[in-house]
C-alpha cells in the first residue's frame, strides 16, 4: 500500500478587524506568504473562534465595537498563554499598545500598515513563536518587540542589552552616543531611541557629518541668510532649526572639522546658534543622538576630536554589535530581508536552504547587516525558484572552505589518514608554513592584493594573515 506524504499544515491566523475594507487589504498583502487567514469583526466573535480552532497569530485591532482590544488581550492569555498577539491601532494610541506588551502582546503595528511591514512582521512573530514551540526557550525566542518595530530584527542577548539601553534612556533628555562598525545600524537606532522617547511627534533630522563637504557642512547643521556665500540666493533653514522639539541625529561624528566643533560644543551649551552670515541669535530644544564607526577616545587622544565635545555628548554609549557576534539573529534578518527583497523583485523565493543557514552562521560578516542585504539582493535578483542554495550565493560567501589549515586547523595536517590518503613518502611532504604562505599569497594575488577580502575568501581574520606574513620575513 503507497503511503501518502502529507503537506506541512498551513499557518493559520486570527484578524479581528471591523473594517471590512482594511481587513480584505491586510489578507491580500500576507497572501504571498501561504497563510490561512480568518476574518472576524468583532471580540465576542474572536473568542468564539477560539474554541473551534487555535490561532498561530492573532492580529488584533486595539478599538472594536462590542469591546476593547485590552479586553480581548485579557481574555486570550487567560485561556491560551501561548497564543501570541499582535496589536493593530493608530498613530494616536501607541502608549496603549504599548501598555499591551506588558500584558503579554507581542509587538504593535501602526496603522495604516503597508505590506512589507505587515508580512515581516507576521512572519517573524510566526516563526517566533513556532521556536518555542520546539522547546527553545522563551527568553531566547521572544524579546520585548516595543524597539523592533522601528527596524530592529534579533533576540540575541546582545541586542536585548541595546534595547533595554533604548528603554532606558529614550525618556530621557541626556545626549546618547552610538559606536559600533559600519553597517549595523547605527541610524536606525538613533530612530529608534527617537520613537521611544516623548519628542516622537516632532522632528528626526539626521546629519551625515562625513558626507558634506568641510566648506557646506556649517551651512547644513545652521542654515545661512541669503547672500552668505556664492550660491546662497536664498535663507536656509539648517539642521538644528528644522530638528527644534525633536532629536538632532549627528552620524559619522569624530569626521567632523575641529573648528566647527568648536561651535558645535557651544550649540550644546547654550541651546543657540547663530546661522551663517547671521550675527542674531537663535535658540532651539533638540536632543543629541550622535554615532561613529571609531573608538571616539582614540580620537581624542589622536587629536581629531576634542576632549571638552566627547564629555558633552558621550553621557550614555550605546554599542551596537557586529552581526558576527549576534548568532542566529542573522537568520532572522535574513527571513525578513528574503520576504522583502522576493516581493519588490516579483520572484517566489520563500527559505534558505540549510546549508546557505549554517554558512550565514558560520561567517564573519565584515560588512554586517549591509553586506547580508547585498548578498541577498544579488541572489534575488540573480535567480529563480522556492529555495535559496549555496551556489547561488555570490562570492565569498558561496566558496567551500578551504582545507589549508590556519591557527586551530594546523593539526590536520599532521594527520596519519591525510598523508596515507595523498601517498606520499616522508621526503615528499611540503612544509606546513610554506603550503600556508603559498596559498595565502595565491589569495591574496587573486584579490588584487585586497587582504581583507583575500582573508574573506579563506575564512580567516585579516590579522591571522598580517600575522603569518610578518613570521615569514
Amino acid at each position: 500500500m503507497k503511503t501518502l506524504e502529507l503537506a506541512p499544515k498551513a499557518k493559520y491566523l486570527l484578524m479581528v478587524e471591523d473594517t471590512a475594507s482594511v481587513a480584505a487589504l491586510y489578507k491580500s498583502f500576507l497572501t504571498p506568504l501561504g497563510i490561512d487567514v480568518q476574518i472576524v469583526g468583532t471580540g465576542k466573535k474572536a473568542l468564539e473562534t477560539l474554541t473551534n480552532r487555535i490561532p498561530d497569530l492573532i492580529l488584533l485591532d486595539l478599538r472594536l465595537p462590542d469591546m476593547t482590544g485590552m479586553d480581548v488581550l485579557h481574555s486570550v492569555k487567560a485561556l491560551y498563554p501561548d497564543v501570541p498577539i499582535i496589536f493593530m491601532t493608530a498613530h494616536g494610541s501607541i502608549d496603549t499598545a504599548v501598555d499591551a506588551m506588558r500584558y503579554g502582546a507581542q509587538d504593535f503595528l501602526i496603522k495604516p500598515c503597508e505590506a512589507d511591514r505587515l508580512r515581516v512582521t507576521v512572519n517573524n512573530a510566526i516563526r517566533r513563536a513556532g521556536k518555542i514551540k520546539d522547546g527553545e526557550s522563551e527568553s531566547a525566542a521572544s524579546v520585548s518587540s516595543v524597539n523592533n518595530y522601528q527596524g530592529f530584527i534579533g533576540s540575541s542577548q546582545n541586542m536585548l542589552s541595546v534595547y533595554k539601553t533604548i528603554d532606558s534612556a529614550a525618556t530621557s533628555k541626556a545626549s546618547i552616543f552610538i559606536t559600533g562598525e559600519s553597517g549595523t545600524g547605527k541610524e536606525v537606532c538613533a530612530e529608534a531611541i527617537h520613537a521611544a522617547s516623548h519628542r516622537r511627534e516632532k522632528p528626526f533630522i539626521a546629519i551625515n557629518c562625513a558626507a558634506i563637504p568641510k566648506d557646506l557642512i556649517e551651512s547644513e547643521l545652521f542654515g545661512h541668510v541669503k547672500g552668505a556665500f556664492t550660491g546662497a540666493a536664498t535663507e536656509r533653514q539648517g539642521a538644528a532649526e528644522m530638528a527644534d522639539g525633536g532629536t538632532l541625529f549627528l552620524d559619522e561624528l569624530c569626521e567632523m572639522d575641529l573648528d566647527l566643533q568648536t561651535k558645535l560644543l557651544r550649540f550644546i551649551q547654550t541651546g543657540t546658534f547663530q546661522k551663517v552670515g547671521s550675527s542674531k541669535m537663535k535658540s532651539v530644544d533638540v536632543r543629541f543622538v550622535c554615532a561613529t564607526n571609531k573608538d571616539p577616545w582614540q580620537e581624542v587622544l589622536g587629536g581629531r576630536f576634542r576632549e571638552d565635545l566627547y564629555y558633552r555628548l558621550y553621557v550614555i554609549p550605546l554599542h551596537l554589535p557586529p552581526l558576527r557576534d549576534r548568532g542566529e539573529d542573522v537568520i532572522e534578518i535574513a527571513y525578513s530581508l528574503l520576504g522583502y527583497m522576493t516581493l519588490e523583485e516579483q520572484k517566489s523565493f520563500t527559505r534558505f536552504a540549510q546549508d546557505v543557514v549554517d554558512r550565514f552562521i558560520a561567517y564573519e560578516w565584515p560588512g554586517n547587516v549591509r553586506q547580508l542585504q547585498n548578498v541577498i539582493r544579488n541572489a534575488v535578483v540573480l535567480n529563480h525558484g522556492k529555495e535559496i542554495t549555496l551556489n547561488m550565493l555570490p562570492p565569498p560567501i558561496n566558496q567551500v572552505s578551504t582545507e589549508i589549515a590556519l591557527g586551530n586547523k594546523e593539526q590536520e595536517f599532521l594527520s596519519e589518514e591525510r598523508i596515507t590518503r595523498t601517498l606520499l613518502s616522508a621526503d615528499e611532504i611540503t612544509p606546513l608554513w610554506q603550503v600556508e604562505k603559498e596559498t595565502i599569497e595565491q589569495a591574496i594575488q587573486a584579490c588584487g592584493g585586497n587582504i581583507p577580502k583575500a582573508a574573506n575568501a579563506l575564512e580567516v581574520s585579516p590579522s591571522t594573515i598580517y600575522r603569518k606574513k610578518q613570521s615569514w620575513t
